[in-house]
């Protein structure tokens, strides 16, 4: 599978920021540098990087994501196809501020304010959890993979209390 990044020239001005601002701070642009490396080397859909993303999707950006940098810091994507573009990076309030500011940008190939870079992973099922062709919609791709690892057998052994007025269940010694 091939991935392009789109990254932000900005995001160097954004990250001297940050850096010099305070610790914490600094620490969020190490946390995006770690990210980024995840992303080339397991893909957006790599366990690795899903575990980032924030509880709360992004509605007023289409393919938007979020990921939560710790410290109140966030990274903003966008992914259009096989290109992942990444446009800001900081507080929880800027990054709130900027996705009103750029609800309505269009994110195309050829913009001069994006350096790109190829990435080419591994097409195996630890750097592939989601089909190539599945575009993020509105549920939450995090979602549907945890709910994709977890089996009845799981659930009944997680909430056996809740389980116990049932007649038809059996679990590993857990009868009703």
């Amino acid at each position: 599978m091939n991935l392009t990044l789109h990254i932000a020239q900005s995001l160097d001005r954004q990250m001297d920021k940050l850096i010099h601002s305070s610790r914490i701070s600094e620490q969020a642009v190490y946390r995006f540098l770690q990210l980024l490396e995840d992303i080339r080397k397991y893909g957006v859909h790599g366990e690795k990087v899903l575990i980032k993303r924030t509880r709360n999707g992004e509605q007023r950006i289409k393919n938007c994501v979020k990921y939560d940098l710790g410290g109140g810091f966030r990274l903003v994507t966008v992914m259009i196809g096989d290109n992942l573009f990444v446009p800001f990076l900081g507080s929880h309030d800027e990054t709130d501020q900027w996705l009103d500011r750029h609800k309505a940008d269009d994110f195309v190939v050829d913009n001069a304010v994006y350096r790109s870079e190829q990435v080419v992973l591994a097409d195996n099922e630890e750097n592939d959890v989601l089909s190539e062709a599945e575009e993020l919609d509105d549920t939450d791709t995090y979602e549907r993979q945890l709910e994709a690892k977890l089996d009845e057998t799981i659930l009944l052994s997680i909430f056996q209390g809740l389980n116990r007025n049932r007649k038809d269940t059996v679990h590993e010694g857990v009868q009703s």
